[in-house]
């Protein structure tokens, strides 16, 4: 019997694009790449900063949905736009995670399909407290 539940939190929205916003199977929570959308709209802030902060807002929203949390997150992927906002991106970062309790991380430059995105972020956290 699967244990598959698709997490789509009302707060998010639906997503334009045929993904949902993280799927849980059996003790692991996958969320997908979360982009720097205000919940519920297309507006976005202009600055890598306030980016950053939505996404990390939305993640959240979703491993809560989830039943899940930052400390529980184990593997991250990020994609920069520009790689010049790496020293930016890990000092927001760092403010997300108890010191010492980091999950793995991979960080990439990359292109992203809508103008004005500077950064996506994907995770794949346990369920639990």
């Amino acid at each position: 019997m699967s244990t598959r539940q698709v997490i789509n939190p009302e707060t998010l929205g639906q997503s334009r694009v045929p993904l949902s916003h993280g799927v849980k199977v059996g003790n692991l929570v996958y969320v997908s790449g979360t982009t720097p959308f205000k919940p519920g709209t297309r507006d976005m802030a202009p600055d890598f900063e306030g980016q950053m902060r939505q996404v990390m807002a939305n993640i959240g929203t979703i491993l809560e949905a989830a039943g899940s949390s930052f400390d529980r997150v184990a593997k991250v992927n990020v994609i920069l736009v520009d790689i010049g906002n790496f020293k930016k991106m890990n000092e927001i970062y760092r403010t997300y995670f108890k010191e010492g309790n980091y999950p793995a991380r991979t960080t990439i430059e990359a292109g992203l399909a809508t103008p004005g995105m500077m950064l996506e972020i994907e995770c794949v956290a346990e369920i639990g407290p």
